[in-house]
């Protein structure tokens, strides 16, 4: 410990109080990196129409081409069937392509010997809806699932069986018939047969069990006629990694309702090695990892609170998570969830509440929360950038950080090939304040040091900054901004960068590269033999290369960024930018937006799409923008207290087709709020401090709602003592109650 610490001073406090840490030098040695040729997987396969999935020790392939594959869960049990389109809708406007969900075995045969695929259990129909809306697909079967399924999904004459999880030939013989029974309602729905099924997961965790049970299992689901191209088991599992029939798919949690408070700060933001959750040991894995390509299938986008641990997750940690993963190595995400749900009656695992709905990006009633819009901005990066940087090898500070409860330490990472790449830098920690740092970046290259300019890394950001980006022949030595998204047409591309919070945008280009810029507004000054570009006013900068094709740079504020949905529309390609959420349907936009009814979007780049609408726009010279409105509609809801801890919700109307739903906030204190529709529970909120966001077209229809609180249970951790001592002195109660109508529109576009 230095004199400073002993004395109980800092470099910051005597700087002058300043909020900001002192200035360090990152330093990412690039010049020695190992060149690995990859190896190919046993996993590959065309479908009909000529396409082509494949994999390699390193990274996914598709169509030739290395690939980024964004997968979200969601569980089709779980979510209203007339949902289910829409909620898929949503997963693919985030920017994900592949959807992934358990298959829960005591969800579809109870009792013994009777099956039940239809309505909300129709994994056929879910599965066709995917693939209407070119979304990919990968099954989870277990048999053992958990997923805070009553049982792990094991039915009851299961879960009592001794050789349960296991070689047993009488469990095996009742897997079978569960294997068989999903082999019939997936029948010719794999990418192989022109169907939308790429991936299938065997068990769950299995840790401590035999290695050659996944192989059985897998020999099982063959025999069954399931045939998907990839095959997967978590990370966590033992199984023989010799043979190559599955590959490893991590896991990892920022917030872990399983523990206390819903856990501590963990080692997850780090850039730490391969293991399935951070808790005790960097490095801890069970296979070898050089055999595999390395990606999660359980990214916590969320977390489930539990009768006993509340917390709130921070949407700003959620994405400082999500980009660890991508720094350290992993090329395929997966989400955990993504869409929240509801848990079916009698079917939960105990300790667990009613709802599902995970704080997950998607709730449980399907809006979208801040945490979509923070991931979307890394989803567009990894659809974008994505090729290339699966290609990247991943590039340590030589001396990294292994304390989680550091805060003066700059977090970082780099990923390079050939000379170009990206730098992670993370200045966000769960449960844990991050200062403000003064940041100075070096890169070091075989034959070249690429110096960044000075900036302040803002605390509670995780930026990634460029280094030798090429862009259609023009190179970018580096850019103090984010880039984020592209936009081709007919070569001409538009390149979308998210500024940092608080720092001026520089742009350094090697000018050998360039035949024309156009920089109106940005001032030019020349360092270590490049034109370096600055402005604290102008947002776009405009290039042509060699070929005389445009590249457009266009930097957005963060505030920006979050509106931005990239979208492609009859083979033009576009970034929107709207305060309204987005959801793409063939060729048309649908625009959902909560208590406004007018919707406000922008469009780059100008004069590209055209739209079937007599929708007022205004034209500049790179953007157009519209704004279109619906009614005002106040809805006739019927609210009636009928006692301190409990409310009755009735509608003596249908909502009109401009709003797609009505929400009631309901701000209380208490230990959880729960819903009644005659005597039957539908779902509950466990308190965690936010006010719950309760959607009603699912339940009006089928007559008035009874909201009630419950008290409070002295085991709940999580929420602080000054919030407990005023629910024990008031009891369960409301303080506010607000309705809420979420409008929608659509916009055609022109053939």
């Amino acid at each position: 410990m230095n004199i400073l610490k002993k004395m109980g001073l800092s470099l910051t406090f005597l700087a002058g109080l300043s909020s900001t840490q002192a200035q360090e030098l990152a330093v990412l040695d690039m010049r020695k990196v190992e060149k690995i040729t990859p190896k190919t997987l046993p996993m590959q396969a065309s479908n009909p129409s000529g396409s082509m999935l494949a994999a390699n020790n390193q990274y996914f392939i598709k169509n030739g081409e290395p690939w980024y594959p964004l997968m979200g869960e969601i569980h089709y049990n779980r979510v209203n069937d007339q949902d289910w389109e829409e909620a898929l809708l949503k997963m693919k406007s985030g920017g994900l392509g592949i959807v992934a969900t358990y298959v829960f075995w005591n969800e579809h045969e109870a009792p013994k010997g009777t099956w039940d695929w239809e309505k909300g259990r129709n994994l056929r129909r879910f599965v066709e809806l995917c693939g209407k809306h070119g979304l990919y697909v990968w099954l989870r079967i277990g048999p053992w699932s958990h997923g805070e399924q009553l049982y792990g999904g094991h039915p009851d004459w299961i879960n009592s069986m001794k050789g349960k999880r296991s070689n047993d030939s009488a469990y095996l013989a009742e897997s079978s018939r569960l294997f068989q029974q999903i082999g019939k309602q997936t029948s010719g729905l794999y990418f192989k047969n022109g169907g939308p099924i790429i991936g299938v997961q065997l068990e769950n965790e299995y840790a401590s069990g035999q290695a050659e049970h996944i192989s059985t299992l897998k020999k099982m689901a063959l025999s069954s006629k399931i045939e998907p191209v990839f095959w997967s088991v978590t990370a966590n599992t033992v199984f023989d990694d010799t043979k190559e029939q599955v590959i490893p798919l991590q896991g990892g949690y920022p917030y872990r309702g399983w523990e206390k408070d819903g856990g501590k700060a963990t080692k997850d933001f780090l850039y730490g090695n391969d293991q399935w959750i951070m808790t005790d040991a960097l490095g801890k894995v069970f296979y070898d990892t050089n055999r595999f390509p390395k990606g999660m299938c359980e990214q916590g986008c969320g977390s489930q609170v539990t009768y006993a641990n509340r917390f709130v997750v921070e949407p700003h940690i959620v994405e400082a998570h999500l980009q660890n993963q991508m720094g350290r190595g992993m090329n395929m995400m997966g989400y955990y969830m993504f869409h929240g749900g509801t848990q079916s009656p009698g079917l939960k695992e105990p300790g667990c509440p009613e709802n599902y709905d995970f704080q997950a990006p998607i709730s449980e009633f399907g809006y979208l929360r801040p945490s979509y819009k923070y991931l979307k901005i890394l989803h567009h990066f990894a659809n974008d950038f994505g090729k290339e940087l699966v290609q990247m090898r991943v590039v340590e500070a030589h001396n990294p950080l292994r304390d989680e409860l550091n805060t003066e330490k700059l977090r970082y990472i780099g990923r390079v090939k050939d000379n170009h790449g990206f730098v992670f830098l993370c200045n966000a920690q769960v449960r844990v304040p991050m200062p403000d740092k003064q940041v100075s970046l070096q890169i070091k290259l075989p034959n070249e040091t690429i110096n960044f300019p000075t900036f302040i890394l803002k605390g509670e950001t995780s930026p990634i900054l460029p280094f030798n980006l090429d862009l259609n022949g023009i190179l970018i030595k580096y850019a103090l901004a984010q880039p984020f998204a592209k936009v081709e047409n007919e070569g001409n591309l538009m390149v979308f960068f998210q500024k940092l919070n608080g720092v001026e945008p520089q742009v350094a280009l090697d000018k050998t590269t360039l035949q024309e810029m156009k920089s109106a507004g940005w001032i030019l000054r020349k360092k270590d033999g490049f034109d370096v570009l600055s402005s604290s006013k102008s947002n776009v900068i405009e290039l042509k290369n060699g070929k005389g094709k445009r590249v457009t740079l266009v930097f957005l504020t963060r505030t920006e960024a979050e509106k931005a949905w990239r979208i492609n529309l009859n083979g033009k390609q576009a970034l929107v930018l709207s305060e309204a959420d987005m959801v793409l349907k063939n060729n048309e936009i649908e625009l959902l937006q909560m208590k406004v009814p007018t919707f406000d979007f922008k469009i780059y780049p100008a004069n590209t799409i055209a739209f079937e609408t007599s929708m007022k726009k205004i034209e500049s010279s790179i953007w157009d923008n519209y704004t279109v409105s619906v009614p005002q509609k106040k809805p006739a809801l019927n609210l009636q207290k009928r006692a301190t801890n409990e409310i009755e919700i009735g509608s003596a109307e249908a909502f009109p087709t401009y709003i797609n739903d009505v929400f009631v906030k309901v701000d209380y204190r208490g230990g959880q709020a729960e819903v009644w529709q005659g005597e039957k529970l539908k779902t509950d909120h466990l308190f965690n401090g936010v006010p719950w966001l309760l959607g009603l077209k699912n339940y009006l229809p089928y007559g008035q709602l009874i909201v009630r609180l419950a008290d409070w249970n002295n085991s709940i951790t999580g929420i602080s003592a000054e919030v407990i001592d005023d629910i024990k002195k008031t009891g369960p109660s409301f303080n506010a109650i607000e309705v809420i109508s979420q409008y929608k529109t659509s916009v055609k576009m022109n053939p």
